[in-house]
């Protein structure tokens, strides 16, 4: 197993490599399933340092580090894609690619992947057991993690480890614990069809925005009032388009929005709640309402020896460790649990002084680059730590 010391030295002395990589890949982002330049620049590196990888896609690239030596397989996710957003950081690398932008910190956690793949394989003497570390198209909200698993190659995998730079943590803090990370995530579109006509005739007419505005806002209710208070759940209508000008009445209305729960049976309950109102307020407006739902994945729930297993190495690296917090967002790596047990790590990298608090998704968003060699070598160092002890206890 690697020695906590050698490891922060061999990382520190990477720093300047992690940072140009993250840098190059900030400038040129791609969203979801189209991160094929991102794939291409990963396998550069890869070649070049002589870590040989997997590409059974365009924009799958899963790296392979081998001691040689008998022990777990350790899966690292590293997600790749990037999102529809204007940047306004104003940084010297900021995105070229026009309406595009690393706006939630996948190419930090690209560059991390990468030094933790390279630290392992030259340093192989030193640990036990393989690591694929798997870059990951599509996390946001695109069922990447799933076409991964369609691949077949993560099925040999005895543990799992996913890692995110998290801007509602201090920046320097390594986050890691049993708990519930983040919720399942539905999507979902409702229609409304009434019968459009004159502004001037409403009686004739079967008014899609009234019945629409209705369901929006009984909508709130169910978290509310049917879902108990001390059972986190959220229901988001972000979109709603409907009409062509003022003086028509539309004839229908398109809501579309998102649901997020922590436990199953919830999940379930506003599932069909949701359902039932958009057809009876809809049917009270002699209407037609149809709900359609995107079931995406289910809530990232850490194993608790991988939790351990990464908090003992964060106490190694920097003298302690913190827990981590339920957040309403998602993550697509719970689907990895289909194969093996999981942990999903996160980093601090908020700090006002260097304009790095700005929430995910936002255009100001950044990263803390000096959280970058410290984040590669916590990946590493997990990764190693699994090899070597994940197969002993079974």
């Amino acid at each position: 197993m690697f020695d906590f010391n050698f490891l922060r030295d061999a990382a520190s002395q990477m720093e300047g490599q992690i940072l140009a990589i993250y840098q190059h890949l900030h400038q040129y982002p791609e969203v979801a399933h189209k991160e094929q330049g991102t794939n291409r620049y990963i396998r550069d590196m890869l070649e070049k340092w002589g870590i040989p990888y997997l590409a059974p896609a365009d924009n799958i690239t899963i790296a392979l580090a081998d001691s040689g030596r008998e022990g777990a397989v350790v899966g690292v996710r590293c997600d790749t894609d990037a999102l529809p957003v204007t940047e306004e950081t104003g940084l010297p690398y900021a995105s070229q690619n026009p309406g595009v932008m690393h706006a939630c910190g996948h190419d930090g956690h690209i560059a991390m992947g990468l030094a933790a793949a390279k630290m392992l394989q030259d340093h192989k003497d030193q640990w036990q057991g393989k690591v694929k570390v798997i870059f990951q198209p599509a996390e946001e909200g695109e069922d990447g993690a799933a076409e991964v698993l369609e691949t077949g190659l993560v099925q040999d995998v005895d543990v799992f480890f996913g890692v995110h730079l998290w801007s509602a943590y201090p920046s320097g803090g390594l986050h890691a614990s049993k708990t519930v990370t983040s919720a399942a995530v539905d999507m979902f579109e409702i229609r409304v069809r009434g019968k459009g006509g004159h502004g001037a005739s409403p009686e004739k007419c079967r008014d899609a925005i009234v019945a629409a505005s209705q369901i929006v806002t009984a909508l709130q209710s169910i978290v509310s009032r049917r879902v108990s208070p001390l059972d986190p759940a959220l229901i988001t209508i972000g979109s709603f388009h409907a009409g062509t000008a003022g003086n028509i009445i539309a004839e229908e209305a398109v809501l579309k929005g998102t649901f997020r729960t922590l436990r199953a049976d919830t999940r379930r309950l506003i599932t069909d709640a949701i359902g039932e109102m958009v057809e009876n307020i809809a049917k009270i407006h002699e209407c037609e309402g149809k709900f359609i739902n995107y079931p995406l994945h289910t809530a990232v729930d850490n194993d608790e020896r991988a939790a351990a297993l990464a908090r003992r190495c964060a106490i190694g690296l920097t003298g302690e460790v913190k827990d981590e917090q339920t957040a309403m967002l998602g993550d697509d790596f719970s689907a990895y649990g289909q194969i093996a047990p999981y942990c999903y790590l996160q980093i601090g990298i908020a700090d006002e002084k260097k304009g790095t608090h700005y929430a995910h998704h936002n255009s100001h968003f950044s990263i803390d680059p000096d959280m970058l060699p410290l984040g590669a070598a916590w990946l590493a160092a997990t990764a190693a730590l699994a090899g070597e002890e994940w197969k002993k206890a079974e």
